[in-house]
């Protein structure tokens, strides 16, 4: 199940689920301490009718969901026809405050009088353990000096969450709540509080230690065609003394104020974008466009990580999921950012990368927002061979990236001083090790795991992601005016240019994906067909345009790519997810863009073929807010992590290069 809208500051993050009801809950990192997960019972919403209960969960309800124009503000519409109620929801992650907020309007469809309890639950593995520590406690108002209104606290150590409502109707805080726990224990599974609401009378329970839940209650009454409104609120602090002082001033300000002020925050950090989409995006992607950017921000931590995806759900499934950050997939994030001259994103997410690049110039293959280590799936060991368990083309991307954003920086008026630091600590480190990971034999990139994290071998895409990535720092450093790292890399380059044909494959007219020279001497060719092989070769500039062209020609023949078949896959025989047996697998988006960008940088290049993939990519994001990573070829239903920050990033540099083409200029990550 997708997250189709996300909400976040930086440092508190929410992800809401298509019925509207809360998933992931982040804090205090974008990506780190999921208080709510696929383990947690989900934060339920429900109104109590006439002796029964309705989730909004239970298949009756009809739920539409969009973020407003331009700004971080879900809106989910839940409606019943044959309950006669509907229920609007605004929410947001306050801009300044580490509040969470939903604006709920609670709707009587129906032609006669009628009374109605709204019901918002919630519940927590606070710091993501199940270990006991955790407590829960209603807070009466009055119970300290400055606490003026009933609330219900979690905690654990040093995360708390203060939870408090507005029954702006009666006037109340909440007309009655309880606190329960949920999980197996010594006297069996506990569902959650939740179920206390069944009978439309809460047994207003004070206090629960270990895995706790809790509920609010807002009484409602409604004359025909009527409705009123509710107000929710969810501090998160790392004291009592935190949320509290949070919650205050945010209720002191007003929901709504707090509302419009977060909306003015959106609309002026998208102001930039929004201007560019006038002049350089076509006008029925330029919606999207800008939703897609802000789906990347949401996923942003505020010290400069990016996840790939927030979206725990594959967890249900498998033992994967996206919540780090690739370095690799960061770049292709902020390629976007830097087209579009986001410069403080930018820099962010630099000093990211510089505090966890190692010592010898390498980055590990994904991290956490905190800057330490991620997860690792790759081995010290290979057949007898030892090296480092990294995938070097996420060095090379960031290197690349890293120098474009210093040239662009430059030409707009900023000083080149002004990034010497990160030059010395981040640009020519990183530089020192690509050109220094090089086969003596081969004059070609030392074997490392591969883009897509599947073989470990010299790939054709290191290899050029390598040679873009050094021709770029060389540049770069002749800005600097130091000529012995300009003529160190170089002269790498041009031995890594003059090697580059190791990788042609004649039998194919295509690029071998990867080869691998064993220590005894003995070389094993990897010829399957990749379309990162192709991209790389051709966004990078390593291979003269024929080869380039052949391979596209050999590519979209292998696969049936044409103007009424614009899905691909990645490779030959790729596995991962695979909805259809010895298929070559499922769908990508990624692929798709890559394939029409190269079409829109190409002279006489088939335009029609990009803009159907827009248009694909675009129904999708209409109808569910998000693009995935791949997709059903059955169905078209959506696989693996959903939204992909990756998949949103490829859609923004398509619309772009789409939107541009026709005025000459050339497709920007080429060097």
């Amino acid at each position: 199940m997708a997250r189709p809208i996300i909400l976040s500051n930086g440092e508190m993050a929410i992800g809401l689920n298509p019925f509207g009801l809360v998933h992931d809950f982040y804090y205090p990192y974008v990506g780190l301490e999921n208080h709510s997960s696929e383990r947690a019972s989900r934060h339920r919403v429900g109104l109590f009718v006439e002796g029964a209960i309705h989730w909004i969960t239970d298949g009756t309800w009809q739920i539409s969901q969009r973020y407003l124009p331009g700004r971080l503000i879900g809106k989910t519409v839940a409606t019943n026809e044959w309950l006669g109620f509907a229920i609007e929801f605004q929410d947001f992650v306050d801009s300044e405050l580490n509040v969470f907020a939903r604006n709920v309007e609670v709707i009587n469809l129906g032609d006669r009088e009628r009374s109605a309890k709204l019901y918002m639950h919630q519940a927590f593995i606070i710091s993501e353990a199940a270990d006991g520590h955790d407590t829960a406690q209603y807070i009466p108002k009055g119970a300290t000096p400055d606490h003026n209104h009933e609330a219900i606290l979690h905690y654990k150590g040093k995360r708390c969450f203060l939870i408090g409502g507005e029954n702006l109707q009666k006037g109340t805080d909440f007309d009655s709540f309880s606190i329960g726990t949920f999980g197996q224990f010594h006297d069996g599974d506990h569902e959650g509080v939740w179920r206390d609401a069944e009978d439309g009378e809460l047994a207003r329970n004070p206090v629960e230690r270990v895995q706790t839940d809790s509920i609010m209650q807002f009484d409602l009454d409604f004359q025909p065609h009527d409705s009123a409104r509710v107000h929710y609120h969810l501090a998160a602090g790392k004291s009592l003394h935190e949320v509290r002082r949070a919650l205050a001033k945010f209720r002191s300000d007003t929901l709504l104020t707090r509302l419009m002020k977060t909306g003015q925050y959106w609309a002026e950090w998208i102001e930039p974008a929004a201007a560019a989409a006038e002049v350089k995006i076509a006008p029925e992607y330029r919606e999207n466009f800008l939703s897609s950017l802000l789906t990347l921000k949401s996923m942003m931590d505020r010290r400069g990580a990016v996840m790939a995806s927030i979206d725990t759900e594959m967890l249900k499934y498998t033992r994967d999921a996206y919540v780090d950050c690739w370095p690799r997939d960061a770049s292709y994030t902020y390629w976007a950012f830097l087209r579009l001259g986001y410069y403080n994103e930018l820099k962010q997410f630099f000093r990211f990368a510089r505090d966890v690049l190692t010592e010898e110039g390498f980055f590990w293959q994904m991290y956490r927002p905190d800057a330490s280590v991620g997860p690792n799936s790759h081995a010290y060991v290979h057949d007898g061979d030892v090296a480092p368990p990294i995938q070097s083309d996420e060095t090379a991307t960031t290197l690349f990236l890293f120098v474009k954003a210093v040239q662009q920086a430059v030409r707009s008026g900023e000083k080149l001083e002004g990034w010497s630091e990160l030059w010395e600590n981040l640009g020519r480190p990183m530089a020192n090790f690509l050109s220094d990971f090089i086969d003596p034999i081969t004059k070609l990139p030392r074997p490392s795991y591969e883009l897509w994290e599947v073989a470990y071998e010299t790939s054709t895409y290191t290899t050029a992601a390598t040679y873009g990535a050094l021709n770029a720092a060389a540049d770069l450093a002749e800005m600097f005016h130091e000529t012995d790292n300009v003529i160190k890399w170089r002269n790498v380059t041009s031995e890594i240019r003059e090697h580059a044909d190791m990788l042609w494959n004649e039998k194919k007219d295509f690029f071998y994906k990867g080869f691998w020279r064993r220590n005894d001497g003995r070389t094993d060719f990897d010829d399957r067909i990749d379309a990162s092989s192709f991209y790389a070769a051709w966004a990078f500039n390593l291979f003269d345009r024929d080869k380039v062209a052949k391979a596209f020609e050999i590519f979209t023949q292998r696969f049936n790519i044409d103007s009424e078949n614009i899905a691909s896959p990645r490779f030959e025989g790729d596995d991962y997810n695979r909805v259809i047996p010895n298929s070559d697998g499922n769908p990508w988006f990624i692929i798709s863009f890559w394939l029409a960008q190269y079409q829109l940088d190409e002279p006489g290049g088939d335009r029609e073929f990009a803009r159907k993939v827009l248009d694909w990519a675009n129904d999708q994001i209409t109808r569910t807010n998000i693009l995935p990573e791949q997709v059903s070829p059955l169905d078209g239903s959506m696989i693996s992590a959903a939204p992909l920050a990756w998949s949103h990033a490829e859609f923004i540099n398509t619309c772009l290069d789409f939107g541009i083409v026709d005025k000459g200029e050339d497709h920007e990550i080429s060097t």
